[in-house]
């Protein structure tokens, strides 16, 4: 008992450290975004915004639980381990929403703040969600050595935005016409599901004890490879065996059928699960 109970002291103080970490995001997302959620969410109801405040929330709990594994620390060094990464994952979860907007094209005042555009939200927050995964597998075992974690923070997260890049390309459909534009839920589901399976296999490669730079930076690359899995989602489960041999891009671009956009998003997300527990 008196050690369960050291052990939820330690934990309780971490917690309000993440916590105080998630709400310093959240101000500086403010800053870079040039708005304020309270007043969004509250005075203007834009869902929009919600949205895209709940991908930072949950892309910086998932960067930080990064930390969680190891060999147990005293609490000061745990405290200013948890205060360096947090920094950290704040600079990298910024970083990727600039980054990722020249590939987006998705406009902060036109599309969530006037448009309130649900779908660009749900992209957005995917976006930061899938850098939390990206960062976890960085910092995992290795928060000890900034410069390792860094360098293969940097490469999953150019894989990453290359990725989407690639979703956009093989899709039949104009991807970000139809978010952008459109205001397509449909779509911003299914991306948003691409998104994110690609942060849970991207954040499998990049995580791992170091080997060498050589070794483990292909290692890294060879643990990516399931992402040519994800395109297989589309053709071969959600086409054929979820919809009959039907066409998901038809329900999707056409039909706007959001139900499609969530089945297809789900395929994604259970491929990429499997994928990462299968590799390890």
């Amino acid at each position: 008992m008196p050690h369960f109970l050291s052990l939820a002291g330690h934990a309780s103080v971490i917690l309000v450290e993440v916590i105080a970490l998630v709400w310093i995001g959240q101000r500086a997302l403010e800053l870079a975004m040039r708005l304020r959620f309270r007043q969004e969410l509250r005075a203007k109801d834009n869902p929009a915004a919600g949205v895209t405040l709940a991908g930072c929330y949950l892309a910086l709990f998932i960067a930080l639980s990064g930390l969680l594994s190891g060999e147990a620390i005293a609490l000061v060094d745990d405290l200013r381990t948890t205060a360096v990464h947090g920094a950290a994952a704040i600079g990298a979860i910024l970083l990727s929403s600039f980054l990722c907007r020249p590939i987006l094209h998705l406009r902060l005042k036109e599309d969530i703040l006037a448009g309130r555009n649900l779908g660009a939200g749900l992209v957005f927050a995917s976006v930061l969600i899938a850098t939390g995964l990206v960062y976890r597998g960085a910092v995992h075992l290795q928060d000890t050595q900034p410069g390792i974690v860094a360098a293969f923070f940097a490469m999953g997260e150019g894989s990453l935005l290359v990725w989407l890049l690639v979703y956009q390309w093989l899709t039949p459909y104009d991807v970000i016409g139809e978010i952008s534009e459109q205001s397509n839920t449909a779509a911003a589901i299914s991306y948003s599901g691409a998104t994110i399976a690609a942060g849970l296999i991207v954040g499998n490669a990049v995580e791992g004890e170091f080997l060498g730079w050589r070794e483990s930076i292909g290692e890294a690359f060879l643990y990516m490879t399931p992402l040519l899995a994800l395109p297989l989602a589309r053709w071969i489960v959600v086409n054929g065996l979820m919809l009959g041999f039907g066409s998901v891009n038809r329900q999707v671009a056409e039909d706007r059928n959001p139900s499609a956009g969530l089945v297809e998003a789900a395929a994604y997300v259970g491929i990429a699960l499997f994928a990462v527990h299968l590799i390890g």
